[in-house]
Parts: C-alpha cells; sequence; structure tokens
C-alpha cells in the first residue's frame, strides 16, 4: 500500500513510521525543511523501541504526489486557518478518489471532508498516544500509541483493514470501529477537559490534572457535560466510560497535553475543534454547558494572546 501522509507532526509521523515498518511505502509533504527530511529521514524515540525510517519520497506540496497513491492520511491541526479542503483536493480528486483517513482531534471535524469529496471514503481515526517533536525529524514517543478507525461515508473497498493490518505489523494496536461516533466522543471525553485544562491551569501535566482535588474535580464537571450532550446526540456516553478516562490517564506517564505543547512553543491551539464545536452543538440541543463555555471564552482570549506575542 502506497500512503500519502499530510501534517508530518508527532502524531502522524509516528504512526506513519510504523505503518512503514508494517510493509507500507509512504510519502511525505515536506513543507518545512525538505532538505533535512530527504536526506536524514525520520528518527522515533520510543517506549515500545526506537526505530527510523526514511519515505520514499518526500514532497514540497501535494500537488507532487504519485498517481497510484493508494490511501492519503491527514493529520494536521483543525485550525481555521488550515484549508482541509485545499489540502486534499490535489490528491482527492486522482481517478482513483483515494480514501481520505483523518488523525485528527476534535469534534464535527469529518461533515466538511465528507461534503467536500463525496465520491472518496472518508475513514476518521482516533488516536490514544503521548508523543512530542524536539526536531522537525525527531518524535519522541513517550505513552500508549494505539488508533480506533471507522468508516464514515462509503466503505473503502477493504483498504481501512489493510492499512489497519500494516499498523498492527508494525506494532501499533489499531481496532476497526463500526460506531466511531462514538468513540469519536469517547475520546471526547478525555480532550474536553484535559487539553484545556493543561493550558488555563498554567501549564499542568497529565499528573497534576488528576490530582484527586479541585482540579480533577473540575475535569469530571467537563466530562458529565460531554456526556450530557453526547446522549442528547444519541450517542450512547456513560459516566462509567467517564471513570475510565481519569484511571487511564491516573496510571499514564506525566504527560504535556498536545494543546499544552503548541501553547508554549506558541503555536495555534485547537479550540474549536476541541471545544468550540462541542459548545455549539450543546447550544444547538439546549443543553447548557457552564463549565465548556467559559474554559472556551477564556481558551480562545489566552490563544488570541498567544499568537499576538
Amino acid at each position: 500500500m502506497k500512503i500519502l501522509l499530510i501534517g508530518a507532526g508527532s502524531v502522524g509521523t509516528y504512526f506513519c513510521g510504523r505503518a512503514v515498518q508494517g510493509g507500507a511505502e509512504l510519502e511525505v509533504v515536506a513543507h518545512r525543511q525538505w532538505e533535512k527530511i530527504s536526506a536524514e529521514g525520520y528518527r522515533i524515540k520510543s517506549i515500545c523501541g526506537d526505530f527510523s525510517f526514511h519515505p520514499s519520497r518526500v514532497l514540497h506540496s501535494v500537488a507532487e504526489v504519485s498517481s497510484d497513491i493508494d490511501m492519503v492520511i491527514l493529520s494536521t491541526k483543525v485550525l481555521p486557518e488550515i484549508d482541509r479542503v485545499s489540502l486534499l483536493k490535489p490528491v482527492a480528486d486522482l481517478p482513483s478518489h483515494p480514501p481520505l483517513v483523518l488523525i485528527q482531534n476534535g469534534i464535527g471535524i469529518e461533515e466538511e471532508i465528507v461534503a467536500a469529496f463525496p465520491d472518496n471514503p472518508v475513514i476518521s481515526c482516533i488516536a490514544y498516544i503521548g508523543a512530542s517533536r524536539s526536531e522537525i525529524n525527531h518524535i519522541y514517543h513517550s505513552g500508549a500509541g494505539r488508533l480506533i478507525a471507522g468508516e464514515v461515508n462509503r466503505s473503502s473497498g477493504g483498504k481501512l483493514k489493510k492499512l489497519a493490518e500494516l499498523f498492527r505489523a508494525g506494532g501499533v494496536e489499531c481496532e476497526i470501529s463500526r460506531n466511531i461516533a462514538l468513540e469519536r466522543w469517547r475520546k471526547l471525553l478525555w480532550n474536553l477537559p484535559f487539553n484545556p485544562l493543561s493550558v488555563l491551569g498554567g501549564g499542568l501535566n497529565t499528573r497534576e490534572l488528576c490530582d484527586g482535588g479541585e482540579v480533577e474535580s473540575l475535569c469530571s464537571k467537563l466530562m458529565d457535560e460531554v456526556i450530557e450532550v453526547a446522549n442528547a446526540c444519541q450517542v450512547p456516553l456513560t459516566r462509567a466510560m467517564a471513570d475510565e478516562q481519569l484511571e487511564y490517564t491516573r496510571n499514564f506517564p506525566a504527560y504535556k497535553t498536545s494543546m499544552l505543547q503548541d501553547f508554549e512553543t506558541g503555536r495555534p491551539l485547537e479550540v474549536d475543534a476541541v471545544i468550540g464545536n462541542f459548545v455549539a452543538i450543546a447550544r444547538r440541543c439546549r443543553i447548557h454547558v457552564p463549565a465548556a463555555e467559559t474554559c472556551a471564552t477564556v481558551l480562545r482570549m489566552a490563544d488570541r494572546k498567544n499568537r499576538e506575542k
């Protein structure tokens, strides 16, 4: 299988590197430091074993993609200034209409892609991983590292199954779900409290967020709001699922969330994808979510001031 990776950050690069270990051929779009990546490839320091790999091709832009690409993985941040449709269009419009795999955070992120490319299978993929990047081509994998994927709009003709097999051959646990909407809301149970509060708390890691006190209580309150809205959308989230997420995080190595990493390095935050879209869904359902509304408002202010710096 020949895969194109758009958005070679820590998460996308790690998982695609594992797919290469499983036998995939990988093309990567590298807007920054093309020469360095072409010459050195990627180096992964991982709790599951260090490795390095070279993409088969390093591209300046998506327009250079091979015409026989089998699958596209989009792993960019979900930000207003990133036009995901424009990024995908050169490859999505190929005669083969390759499946588009979204390894991205947030809720309500698939609709735009499905509407723009109705002839392409869209696959939603949720990542559970602790990963960061020290250099453009140096990735540090510190915890977890599993994927849950499911088809959103149409069958991929067996390509999702083949992709999952490549990930597994490379050592990644990859589950195929028939109810990917449930899994995305389940991930939001974690993303919505932990990502914003890590920033708003002044730089809290996951261990500090699960402090057994007031901060953890606020995380739990935000989880309750997610459950209420999900249930209104006919998604069967439960309090037991929230408790599982809290217990999972307590036993996870102390880790800076991806949003906190972005904030500390001056990168824009996924405010809408992680919490803004959720607040909008709650309002459509006429459900009051005061904790999430407050966090979204303050997080937008923090993001704006951080960008101005």
